[in-house]
């Protein structure tokens, strides 16, 4: 599978976001920047993993780093679940084991961090 997505810059672009359940505990995944962490509380896990996305933005745009490390895609696996999820979501509006979500950045929130 190859994963179509529009290529972020430092401008502007997209960070997607999966998170749930597996087995006892949660797996949220940041499948825009392959940044993978688990915990037993989604909301906490989520909260945790915006900050680590946010992060490397922030360290790319200040460091003038490489475009190419904000289009660091996460493993097909993951990339599944959450296509997977997104489906589920147009037929039902309340999935009951996970919930993707998809966070846009522009140059307003670029300007903030920099």
């Amino acid at each position: 599978m190859k994963i179509a997505r529009s290529r972020n810059t430092k401008e502007s672009g997209v960070i997607e976001f999966l998170t749930y359940k597996e087995g006892a505990s949660f797996v949220g995944v940041c499948l825009t920047f392959d940044i993978v962490e688990e915990g037993s509380d989604p909301v906490e896990l989520g909260q945790s993993l915006k900050e680590a996305a946010e992060l490397h933005l922030e360290t790319v745009i200040k460091n003038d780093l490489s475009d190419d490390l904000l289009n660091r895609y996460a493993p097909e696996e993951y990339w599944e679940k959450y296509f997977e999820a997104t489906a589920n979501i147009k037929n039902d509006p309340a999935p009951a084991s996970g919930y993707p979500m998809v966070s846009p950045y522009s140059s307003s929130t670029v300007a903030q961090i920099a």
